[in-house]
């Protein structure tokens, strides 16, 4: 279902942009501003951006990570913003997920926004040790066999990781213990050391060990296999028959931003997705680029949270 709406959305959208932008904008240096860890999905795609994004808006983009709670400490921080335009956050799947998860925000997940594109799509992975399983289905016999001796690391509690965990358990019937941390980064590491025995997260974070032979990647979670790995198996095809999380990266800003300053940002994100160097780097990321309109970004948003709310309370997952 997930699938279904990104794959909904062009890769490009041409927009008019108005003939009269807001003088004198920018003058200063913008940020994009993301929620995890350094080295993760969200600050390496921030990276990309910013350093595109500078040369079509002839000003620095600086990026800044605000880590905490699976991306709200950051949204909290965003949707407190002056809505001036210069200041953007890099949104990710997990946001829907916190709209879901959690009982109370101190932000409004969608009316706190001006929401500006999409960036692109990509799976999760499931990935453990070298050597400790010999594939996804020895993985969740070993979880099965002993109860509640598993560990997954994830980059926090109320991320799509997080809850893409919760959604393998509720689907397998395996019981894991859930061991969070402040970015993908850091539960892979933990994993390197032992603190976790598997790890969900993305291509960003976890191929570059896979490919040195730290870890070995069990699984996609992903309905079909992703191109870029076309040995992994899915979840889907394996222990969970049905099995689709896919999540996203986009661009928002604080709501009230005048919308000739939301049209030439949204202007140039597109044009950096235009791109063949950004796109390639981007698809390097194991994620297919593609962005939208505003009236899109928000559509899919508002789905994704009635598609995590409805595994939250068919899982039996509590609200925070």
């Amino acid at each position: 279902m997930i699938k279904k709406l990104l794959m909904a959305l062009p890769l490009t959208v041409a927009l008019a942009v108005p003939s009269v932008a807001q003088e004198g904008f920018p003058d200063r240096a913008l940020r994009i501003v993301h929620g995890f860890g350094a080295g993760g999905n969200a600050d390496t795609v921030s990276r990309i951006m910013a350093e595109q994004m500078s040369q079509g808006l002839g000003e620095p983009v600086v990026v800044e990570s605000r880590p905490g709670a699976g991306g709200t400490v950051a949204s909290g921080y965003v949707t407190q913003q002056d809505p001036d335009g210069y200041t953007m956050q890099l949104m990710v799947g997990g946001h829907a997920v916190a709209a879901a998860l959690y009982n109370e925000l101190p932000y409004d997940s969608v009316g706190g926004y001006t929401f500006i594109s999409t960036l692109g799509q990509f799976p999760f992975f499931v990935a453990a040790r070298a050597g400790e399983y010999e594939s996804i289905d020895a993985m969740i016999d070993a979880a099965l066999a002993n109860p509640g001796s598993l560990k997954i690391g994830h980059s926090g509690v109320g991320s799509t990781q997080h809850l893409t965990g919760e959604l393998l358990a509720l689907r397998t019937g395996a019981e894991f213990i859930h061991v969070p941390y402040q970015g993908g980064a850091a539960a892979s590491t933990a994993l390197m050391g032992g603190e976790v025995d598997i790890v969900i997260d993305t291509g960003t974070v976890l191929t570059g060990q896979a490919e040195a032979g730290v870890y070995d990647i069990l699984a996609a979670t992903s309905a079909e296999r992703w191109p870029d790995m076309p040995d992994v198996p899915t979840l889907s095809e394996t222990v969970a028959p049905g099995f689709d999380v896919v999540s996203w990266t986009a661009i928002g800003m604080p709501a009230g931003v005048d919308d000739e300053i939301a049209a030439r940002i949204r202007s140039e994100v597109h044009a950096a997705l235009d791109n063949p160097e950004v796109r390639d780097r981007i698809a390097a990321l194991g994620a297919n680029p593609g962005g939208s309109t505003g009236e899109e970004l928000q559509a899919l948003i508002e789905g994704q949270i009635a598609v995590w709310t409805d595994v939250i309370e068919t899982a039996g997952i509590e609200k925070r």
